[in-house]
């Protein structure tokens, strides 16, 4: 049986490529940041959890504030910088490979200034231990070394760096580096740089905040399941039949009758609708709230998403023009059917053990892990033995 998460659970920074000229280059072993004068020692167990749960639920307390126009010192010509100057997504990656993973959020207002933040645990507090530039830039694992891998490209420029903790320092070295010219090529591939390394996907810090919606104060907490999940290995269940029957009918009632769905953005670009029935999910301004025509539910598969033995059904949703525009993992929880929903995943196909995968601009898998109102996609490698799933055509 498949592992369903495990190491490559490691959470991912999600960092595009335009704009911004290529950082300075570093010397080998050069540091990035003064470290903090004190060694305390790290946590050992879980107690980092906590630690960066409560970091998280902090640094969600503070933008929140900052995002509010009515407190005092609100200065509609700062605003902007102010906004723009939040996380936006943050990872979790065990660098040094001590088992306690290190914490790494992105900030910026642009993605040409964007820099990412590492913190340790010790103490029981979240420490800041360094920073770099990350504009242009996403993250890899680096396996059995200490080391995240930085990959950068843009303009015909292409290198990556080699980046470690040692002693409390963060040190960022260049191990890759080359020139693109050819447009019938491609660059080098990570796999090819760093054997077995893998993307790092990212987790938005908050969930009161996406792409296609409104800041929902109400919603203004931070997304901490990837904090649960991280490291702990489960082997897919057998379902139950009994829930696995309840669910199903909770569903089909949504699918069928007219029952309410909760819409739960999965990746941070829309679909936090709130409660409605399908019908209005796939009204004009449902799911979408920009579009202007209905969505279509094109196909819809039974699967257990997740693994944890409890069947879930997955929507493939249609645009104006037929392009597949949303998948939607539909999973009863306590009564209540969510709507999870993936963006603009036109071209992905899904596999018998829900990872969504696709060939196209250099291949990408990813699995999704969600509870409640809380969902996240991470990356995850995908096995070419198992087969896709089988769609009912609607």
């Amino acid at each position: 049986m498949k592992k369903w998460m495990g190491a490559a659970l490691a959470l991912c920074l999600l960092l595009t490529s335009c704009g911004g000229d290529r950082p300075q280059a570093k010397e080998p072993s050069g540091q990035v940041t003064e470290p903090q004068a004190e060694e305390p020692t790290i946590l050992a167990g879980d107690d980092w959890r906590e630690a960066y749960k409560t970091f998280l639920k902090d640094l969600c307390g503070e933008e929140a504030a900052v995002r509010s126009i009515d407190r005092p010192d609100y200065d509609p010509n700062a605003y902007p910088n102010e906004i723009g100057n939040q996380s936006n997504e943050y990872v979790l990656y065990d660098i040094d490979k001590d088992s306690v993973p290190e914490l790494l959020i992105r900030f910026g207002k642009a993605e040409a200034a964007y820099h990412t933040k590492v913190y340790t645990c010790r103490d029981g507090e979240a420490v800041l231990v360094g920073e770099f530039p990350s504009s242009h830039a996403s993250l890899y694992s680096w396996p059995g070394e200490n080391a995240v891998a930085y990959n950068w490209s843009h303009m015909g420029g292409h290198f990556v760096d080699k980046i470690s903790l040692v002693d409390g320092v963060l040190v960022q070295e260049n191990v890759f580096e080359e020139t693109w010219t050819d447009p019938d090529t491609d660059f080098t591939d990570m796999a090819d740089i760093v054997p077995g390394s893998l993307y790092l996907r990212g987790a938005r810090t908050t969930l009161g905040l996406t792409f296609l919606e409104e800041f929902d104060s109400k919603a203004d907490r931070p997304l901490t399941l990837p904090v649960d999940d991280y490291g702990r290995e489960r082997t897919r269940q057998e379902p139950d039949p009994a829930r696995d029957m309840a669910a199903r009918e909770a569903i089909a009632a949504v699918l069928e009758d007219g029952a309410e769905l909760l819409g739960v953005s999965a990746d941070g670009f829309g679909g936090d609708t709130g409660a409605m029935t399908l019908e209005q999910y796939l009204a004009p301004g449902g799911v979408d709230r920009y579009a202007e025509v209905p969505q279509r539910l094109e196909k819809l598969t039974w699967l257990d998403v997740n693994g944890d033995g409890q069947t879930e059904c997955v929507l493939s949703l249609l645009d104006a023009e037929n392009w597949p525009d949303q998948m939607v993992v539909l999973s009863e929880q306590g009564g209540t059917v969510y709507a999870y929903c993936l963006n603009y995943q036109g071209g992905y196909s899904l596999d018998a053990e829900g990872v969504f995968w696709r060939k196209a601009y250099g291949g990408d898998s990813f699995a999704i892990s969600f509870e409640k109102k809380q969902c996240y996609t991470y990356t995850v490698a995908r096995s070419e033995t198992t087969p896709e799933v089988a769609w009912e055509i609607h």
